[in-house]
């Protein structure tokens, strides 16, 4: 199905009929990546005796294993999108089962190997993700028709956060009447059945041809091309980069500060996360039917307002204002809303960075240079953070300077964000 063929029926409605397996798919996968990269790997790490440091390199690794996204483009002319992404979606798979097989051993006071070999098998995880992933956004930007993508992407996340919502208040139920290991233990053996489905949602989703060969000598140039070329490619990779200096750290430091300093139990704290899906749903609900029809601008500007109300609750509450504990839902549940708002314009923008023939190659380099230079940011973070002694906790004075950079780059955001143009065509001009 392309834009051409597309009936003007499909423009009305029931456009999405054909691409329902990639909605399938993106429930099934939420509910492996909440587990196997979310907050109950934060609470599964703090559980095995990780410290902040470890902490912020396994929160890391899904950004710094990005580079190998621009390396995988070099194969999808012979494997093709759909078997690249079946492949690294299985054998990613696979390093579920080491965490699984840790809960099932269930050691009451674990040897320091044990958090290592977790860590270890989340830089597996994401690797192996990243090797698939690269097939996926120019897959879809290929089957999708131009008009649909922001309606498909905004499903595509509505479907997701409404499966986070289900798999976080199941393990917050877990936690509440089972042993800790045991409750792990489930979580994982239902990351590993939400895996099956994934890859069995993608065998459904129509194929596209593969793209031309692209060789792995001419990747570094095309790399320097893209940044080193004015526009809006490094216009949008230096917007993203600012809004994730503090911003890809905030969700796994705010479960361990909850877990490890305020000592909120572990249902307690998936519940506040299941706040944010919820959220997220909300505001998935009010975007899909609007991002394709307003400046994408617009959206972004909301969702920086968002991330500012909530760094200020944060500010307030980690400096010691009474009372606001109360408020840790609605917090959660405003992030929430300005995810899904971001998400949304993030996604739908990134085809319109680079013409069809160099999409592949320039969606791969963005991400991986995103991802390794906002990557860093949690492994930063995560030593400033790591108490002095060693022991598990946290710096809370430093916790305290990471929210007032967080507001300060959020404001200088917003106004960069006001420059940021829309080349679909369909959108209103401001």
């Amino acid at each position: 199905m392309s834009p051409e063929t597309s009936s003007a029926g499909d423009r009305e409605g029931g456009g999405l009929r054909p691409f329902r397996a990639g909605l399938f798919f993106a429930g099934a996968n939420g509910v492996t990546w909440m587990v196997g990269i979310g907050s109950p790997m934060v609470l599964m790490a703090e559980r095995l005796g990780a410290d902040a440091a470890q902490i912020g390199l396994a929160s890391a690794f899904v950004f710094l294993v990005l580079p190998m996204q621009v390396l995988a483009t070099s194969t999808l002319s012979r494997l093709g999108y759909r078997r690249q992404m079946v492949l690294g979606w299985g054998v990613r798979a696979l390093f579920l089962t080491v965490p699984l097989g840790l809960a099932l051993y269930a050691a009451e006071e674990p040897p320091a190997w044990m958090s290592q070999l977790f860590v270890g098998s989340v830089f597996g995880f994401c690797f192996f993700r990243a090797f698939g992933v690269a097939a996926h956004i120019p897959w879809l930007a290929k089957i999708l028709p131009v008009f649909l993508r922001g309606r498909f992407f905004a499903t595509e996340g509505l479907v997701t956060a409404t499966v986070g919502v289900a798999t976080l208040l199941l393990s917050s139920a877990l936690f509440a009447r089972l042993e800790a290991y045991a409750a792990f233990a489930w979580m994982y053996a239902l990351a590993l059945v939400g895996a099956a489905v994934a890859i069995a949602s993608l065998h459904r989703l129509p194929d596209a041809p593969p793209p031309g060969p692209i060789r792995v000598r001419s990747l570094h140039r095309e790399a320097r091309s893209l940044w080193l070329e004015p526009g809006d490619f490094r216009f949008f990779l230096g917007l993203s980069l600012l809004g994730n200096l503090v911003g890809s750290s905030l969700s796994p430091f705010a479960t361990y500060y909850l877990r490890s300093e305020a000592e909120f139990s572990s249902s307690a704290i998936l519940a506040f996360v299941a706040a944010t899906f919820a959220g997220q749903i909300a505001g998935l609900v009010v975007i899909r039917r609007l991002v394709d029809r307003a400046p994408l601008r617009r959206f972004f500007r909301a969702a920086a307002l968002g991330v500012i109300a909530v760094e200020l609750f944060w500010l307030a509450y980690v400096a010691g204002a009474r009372g606001l504990e109360a408020g840790l839902p609605l917090a959660y549940f405003v992030l929430g809303i300005a995810l899904a708002i971001h998400n949304t314009a993030h996604t739908t923008y990134l085809p319109e960075l680079a013409p069809e023939e160099r999409r592949p190659v320039a969606l791969a380099v963005f991400t991986a240079t995103l991802g390794m230079l906002a990557g860093l940011a949690p492994i930063v973070w995560g030593f400033a953070l790591k108490r002095q002694d060693s022991l598990p906790g946290m710096r809370v004075d430093r916790f305290i300077a990471f929210f007032v950079l967080g507001i300060a780059f959020q404001l200088l955001l917003f106004w960069l964000q006001g420059r940021i143009p829309d080349r679909r065509g369909r959108a209103s001009s401001p």
